[in-house]
Order: structure tokens, then sequence, then C-alpha cells
């Protein structure tokens, strides 16, 4: 390109072979951006894939030990079979809230 910046200010015309030598050299540096863009995006989709797949891989794991905990209560529920109750004792009692209010005994 600088050829034909070169024959611009000299001469102020381009002969043929200076506007052909400067169009290749254009294309040349237009082809290794757009090889360049192509190659980083490549690899920030080969980044985002293994990231991914990592999460993919940890959420299985995760799975498979939940189910693993589920298949351990349920036989512990069924080997004990007692019904589950729940403690009530240590839950504040919301019935009857507002009747208890000194202000309601009025």
């Amino acid at each position: 390109m600088g050829v034909a910046m070169r024959s611009l200010d000299e001469k102020k015309h381009v002969s043929k072979q200076e506007f052909e030598k400067a169009y290749i050299e254009l294309m040349e540096d237009i082809r290794m951006v757009d090889q360049k863009l192509s190659t980083k995006a490549d690899d920030v989709v080969l980044t985002m894939t293994l990231a991914h797949r990592q999460e993919i891989e940890e959420l299985q794991d995760e799975l498979l030990y939940l189910r693993k905990e589920i298949k351990q209560l349920k036989q512990h529920s069924q080997n004990k079979k007692e019904p589950v109750v729940k403690d009530t004792t240590t839950q504040v009692p919301l019935l009857h809230w507002f009747k208890k209010l000194q202000l309601s005994r009025r």
C-alpha cells in the first residue's frame, strides 16, 4: 500500500500495475485480519465449550450424589418404619397470634 500512496503524491495518478500491487497487498492484509479474527473466535468458543463441559460434569456428579442420598434416606425410612413427625415444639404457632396480643383483649 505504500507504493500506491507514494505514486499518488508524486504523479497524481496510479498505473495499472501499481494499483494491482496495492490491491493485492490490501486483500492480503484483509485475509490475514480475517484469519486472526476467525482463530480468536475459535479460541473463545473452545474456552466456553470447555467451561460448559466442566459445569455439566460437576452437575452430573452432584446429581449422582443427590440420588445416592435420596436412596439412602428411603432405605433408612423403610428400615425404621416409623412415620416422620415434625418437631413443632421449636416452631412458634402462628394461629391466633392476634388474639394473644394485649390490644385485642379490650
